[in-house]
């Protein structure tokens, strides 16, 4: 018997790859509180049991199936079915599930929603279910929505109104450019021809039998799951979904094609303009595969190095603008662009007068990247970041928040991702953020380089069309860039070893007060500030500050009122002390402490926030700010620049004179309020005085209000409070306002004006009184009218009579620098129903004014999404920040809006809403201003 002599090589080999990528390669662990079924039908749910936000739920419906699933007479009504969801079902008429679910707390567009784009729609209803009846209800309505729409042939007919004017309402350059330009991204692929809005003629006319056959082929259980976050027993939940999904059928299946975008090998150019357009953009597309879900630690490791690469891109052209250079600002990144396809994008914003230089200098700067990608002191800048954050979320109680639990869900139904759990998440960003360098990003960067499937898009307006190069010489600058010298990366920088040279001598906390009915300590410091600290539970060892004070621009004079609108913009790119903005950033590597400081218009103020182990880090930030501001020439030259060629191209806009001529009526024509030019900027606007404006606000720290947040002790942060807030200087400073706003005396006016192709009119009436007293109640009678006005009028103006897509509303008043009161209805529709739509608005700000019981169902409802708003933030940092900066800085001496909310909402009548509608909207002069297009002049 012959022996044959092996080779074992390869086998062991294979042996030792199997151990080593084994772990790798294996399935993630899903997080365990997530619950997750099929039904025998075929319809899927997903459970997540969160106590983050106690007694509420979140709620999807998911569809695998968008508009890309549309034969060709049924282009948008995809979308349309989405709409009709809303306008009758199997168990609730016309707009009653609207009214139903407005009855239990739930805002129409802010918890009541629904979205459709290629290949997907999805429904959304986030609830408050401390009764849980209201969670079966809402899952009820769901099961409506997926199985039991009606079409009423009526209700279909009134919606084709509101569709088209969403479709109105988008119409303008940015529009007409992107029809122009999707067939070349999409490479007039199925893509191009079904955008979701879908087409305007096809709208008007389809059959309901067209849209019924969409939702009988599509809406079945096999493409369909819902998801829902909420502190109910999972056990429940699924008996619930059960009960409702289980009873329909599953249905005979037409095949769910997903399609992919058309590869070509020729680079394709697209340089189109727009008479309306007010900016010049380039952008560059690279189409590649997907990125496919995380169902391994090969796969999450792919997406942590991808995250990195859109991070130190982000960095690197977030340090070109610092420089002197060719274009505005620059991008570069990478995502999924549709389902079935990935993209590397970027792209640049570019001066009017430097078109060619900014390309030609964009294109240098992406290929410096692929060529030599990043350096280490950058990748590691960015991993000690990451790293760092990772371990203060382990550190931190986890807050997550239902609606990133849902998305994390919709990764899951679209993509077949794993749901992670933050333990595991961070675990494995801990594991694979180390392994990422230099060699792992080039070869990432070789993998997405490949040649082929480029687009390349300009875009300006049209008075720019002889300054942009046409596509030959635009295709000689990509093969000039691709094959030109270039220099790898470098960015020498010289860091200080520490924030301060020399720590400031402390004040000290010179008298204590208890504000107990909610829990407030102020202090009063011996240079004259006042300290609020306000512990809580939200995030244990964090804590945000806030300091503010009356004056800001309003309290300097006219002459100095340009230069200060730089001062902030300025003063917060130029870094501080002997630290260059990029010094102090590097310098601040790893450390989660940050401080802005604020000059607006009636205030100057600062904001800062830190992990505890940060905070000495965080005062000694505000100080070095606030004590040693620079004014870099660099800075405010791009400053400069930007706005004045901002403010140009703004001309270009159809609504330019017509949004002049309403600020004119509102605000008044003088120093402070009219509009900049660039003969007043190059005129008015001088470095010299950036430094002194700041110090005349911020010389004094006398009477600012500090606000301190978060999971602190008051005494282990009061050394801290002497030294940083009590360290810098008082004295007198100047409090008075300048300008005290604009002054009330117009009668009722009207504008009217003929500008933009678009077949679209732009409305807004306003109501604007300066006798107004602000201070609580008032302010709560204020938000609900402005609520009781959205309800109303989208009854009417939308529902009824079909005429516009939204309506916006606003009431809202303050007293500083003066008292006003200012209301604004706006919408888009057709120029024909403007006239009849303007009636109609008007009419129901009488009835409102009128009638109290008109409303006041709709006003109840307001009542309870009020409340229900209000529980969901009053307990965490950003709430008691805001709130108590508006408590102090207003001088309100009621703390009932912190312990007393519900009894001050409620007691709030529909007579005190109706008489305030008619003091300040029925017996205050209006302005009508209607913007009609161009070609309607000749017609009227």
């Amino acid at each position: 018997m012959m022996r044959k002599n092996i080779n074992l090589m390869p086998l062991l080999l294979a042996c030792l790859a199997l151990l080593s990528f084994g772990g790798y390669a294996q399935q993630l662990r899903q997080d365990p509180n997530l619950v997750t079924g099929r039904l025998k039908n075929g319809f899927t749910y997903y459970i997540y049991k969160s106590n983050k936000t106690p007694g509420n739920s979140v709620l999807r419906l998911f569809l695998n199936a968008g508009s890309l699933q549309e034969d060709s007479d049924q282009l948008g009504l995809a979308h349309f079915i989405e709409h009709m969801a809303f306008n009758g079902t199997k168990h609730y008429s016309k707009n009653d599930v609207i009214e139903f679910l407005e009855s239990k707390g739930v805002k129409f567009g802010a918890d009541l929603n629904a979205h459709t784009s290629f290949d997907e729609t999805v429904y959304k209803i986030s609830i408050n279910t401390e009764d849980e009846k209201n969670l079966e209800k809402s899952i009820d309505i769901m099961a409506d929505w997926a199985f039991g729409i009606t079409f009423d042939s009526h209700e279909i007919d009134k919606e084709r109104g509101v569709v088209i004017e969403e479709w109105r309402s988008k119409q303008g350059a940015a529009n007409r450019l992107r029809e122009q330009y999707l067939p070349v991204l999409f490479n007039k692929s199925r893509y191009a021809e079904r955008l979701p809005i879908g087409k305007v003629d096809i709208l008007k006319s389809f059959k309901r039998q067209t849209i019924v056959d969409f939702y009988e082929k599509w809406y079945r259980p096999d493409l369909m799951s819902i998801a829902i976050i909420t502190d109910i027993d999972p056990k429940k939940v699924e008996t619930y979904i059960k009960n409702e999904f289980n009873q329909y059928k599953a249905k005979s299946k037409a095949p769910r094609i997903y399609y992919e975008l058309p590869q070509h090998r020729d680079t394709l150019f697209s340089i189109l303009t727009d008479k309306e357009a007010n900016a010049i953009e380039l952008s560059v597309f690279n189409k590649i595969r997907s990125f496919s879900g995380i169902k391994t630690e090969q796969d999450y490791k792919a997406q942590l190095i991808r995250s990195f690469f859109n991070a130190l891109t982000k960095s690197r052209f977030s340090r070109i603008s610092q420089l002197q250079n060719d274009f505005k600002e620059g991008s570069f990144s990478v995502s999924n662009i549709v389902l079935k396809n990935g993209i590397v994008s970027g792209g640049a914003a570019l001066y009017h007068d430097k078109i060619k230089e900014g390309i030609t200098q964009y294109l240098t700067e992406t290929q410096r990247i692929f060529r030599y990608g990043f350096t280490s002191d950058e990748i590691k800048k960015y991993r000690d970041e990451y790293i760092a954050a990772i371990k203060r979320s382990e550190a931190s109680e986890d807050k997550t928040q239902g609606e990133t639990y849902v998305n994390e869900i919709h990764d899951v139904f679209y993509n077949g991702s794993t749901m992670l759990a933050k333990t595991e998440r961070n675990r494995l960003a801990l594991k694979y953020a180390p392994q990422i360098d230099s060699l792992t990003l080039f070869d990432f960067l070789k993998s997405v380089n490949k040649p082929g499937n480029t687009v390349v898009l300009l875009t300006a307006p049209e008075k720019d069309k002889t300054s942009l190069p046409d596509q030959p010489a635009l295709k000689a600058m990509f093969a000039k860039a691709a094959s030109e010298k270039i220099a790898p990366w470098s960015d020498q920088l010289s860091i200080p070893e520490k924030l301060l040279a020399q720590e400031p001598k402390a004040g000290k906390v010179v008298k204590q007060e208890i504000i107990s009915p909610i829990g407030l300590t102020k202090w009063t410091l011996s240079n004259g500030s006042i300290v609020y600290l306000k512990p809580t539970e939200e995030r244990k060892n964090y804590l945000s500050l806030s300091g503010f004070r009356k004056g800001g621009i309003y309290a300097l004079d006219s002459a100095q009122y340009v230069t200060a609108q730089f001062v902030k913009p300025v003063t917060g790119l130029s870094g501080a002390g002997p630290f260059s903005r990029r010094a102090l950033t590097e310098f601040l590597t790893g450390n989660s402490a940050s401080a802005t400081l604020v000059l607006s218009n009636t205030r100057e103020g600062v904001v800062t926030s830190a992990d505890w182990k940060d905070a000495r880090t965080m005062f000694q930030l505000m100080y070095l700010k606030w004590m040693y501001p620079n004014a870099d020439p660099l800075t405010f030259e791009q400053a400069k620049r930007q706005t004045i060629e901002q403010m140009e191209n703004n001309k270009l806009s159809p609504n330019y004179a017509y949004n002049k001529a309403i600020a004119e009526l509102l605000k008044g024509d003088d120093d402070y309020a009219s509009n900049l030019s660039e003969a007043r900027l190059n005129k008015e606007a001088q470095l010299k005085d950036i430094i002194p404006i700041f110090k005349s606000r911020f010389g004094s720290a006398k009477d600012f209000q500090f606000v301190i947040v978060g999971g602190f002790n008051p005494d282990s942060i009061k050394p801290l409070v002497e030294q940083y807030i009590g360290g810098l200087p008082g004295g007198d400073y100047n409090a008075k306002f300048v300008y005290k706003g604009p002054i009330e005396g117009h009668g009722a006016k009207d504008i009217l004006m003929y500008a933009g192709t678009a077949p679209k009119s732009t409305v807004n009436l306003f109501y604007q009184n300066n006798q107004v007293n602000y201070d609580y109640p008032e302010i709560l009678v204020q938000t609900l009218l402005q609520e009781v006005l959205k309800v109303k009028l989208r009854l009417n103006l939308r529902e009824e009579n079909s005429g516009v897509y939204g309506v916006g509303v606003s009431v809202s008043a303050t007293s500083v620098p003066a008292p006003l009161i200012r209301s604004r209805i706006s919408f888009t529709c057709a120029p024909e129903s403007a006239e009849f739509l303007v009636k109609q608005a008007r009419d129901e700000v009488k009835k409102i004014a009128a009638n109290p019981q008109y409303f006041a169902a709709e006003l109840a409802n307001i009542k309870t999404q009020q409340i229900d708003g209000y529980k969901k933030q009053v307990g965490k940092n950003l709430f008691w920040s805001s709130a108590l900066r508006n408590q102090f800085y207003f001088g309100f001496k009621d703390y009932s809006y912190f312990n007393n909310y519900e009894n001050m909402i409620n007691r709030i009548t529909p007579e005190m809403v109706s008489d305030y509608a008619k003091k300040y909207m029925i017996e205050t002069p209006g302005i009508k201003a209607v913007l009609m297009p161009e070609n309607f002049k000749t017609l009227n």
